[in-house]
């Protein structure tokens, strides 16, 4: 795989990246960042498994494509939780208007990385450094906040107690 090719594969996968940034870090500049910081962190963090992808011929390169994008991924969430303590007050308001952006840290990246990103739970363990239980916590958190969200929720109660509000 010459290097071209990853790049190119970088690039089309740009859009996931930042899709993910911005989920993490609700704010244009700070997830373009994030992305950005991401790909140079892998280069430097990965750069045996970047070599290996360089010597490696066309069979096995699906393999260490879908690696290094578990890898991008992983990156993005260990450097927005920590740039997201740094910057809280800031995102302040988008969270405090409700719906996806008013779950925690956790919650939003698990729910987007299982949801959105259709991840299999032991690659969101990858990612997060997490256990199953502890995924599927967040999972279980992340759906049940947002189904109180739901307009007709009242509605969806009194039909659970047989009419009675």
């Amino acid at each position: 795989m010459k290097t071209e090719e990853l790049q190119k594969f970088i690039q089309n996968l740009s859009p996931e990246l930042y899709s993910f940034a911005y989920v993490l870090i609700p704010d244009d500049l700070q997830a373009s960042q994030l992305m950005i910081d991401c790909v140079q962190s892998f280069l430097i963090q990965k750069k045996p498994l970047v070599e290996k992808m360089a010597l490696t011929k066309n069979k096995i390169v699906r393999n260490l494509l879908d690696e290094t994008k578990l890898h991008l991924l992983k990156i993005v969430y260990e450097l927005s939780k920590k740039r997201y303590q740094q910057l809280k007050m800031s995102f302040s308001d988008v969270e405090q208007n409700g719906g996806f952006f008013s779950l925690e840290f956790d919650e939003k990246a698990m729910l987007y990385l299982k949801e959105k990103a259709g991840l299999e739970l032991d690659q969101i363990e990858f990612i997060a450094c997490g256990s199953r239980a502890e995924i599927l916590s967040h999972l279980y958190s992340a759906r049940l906040k947002m189904t109180e969200l739901i307009p007709n929720h009242e509605l969806f109660d009194e039909l659970e107690n047989g009419g009675v509000a």
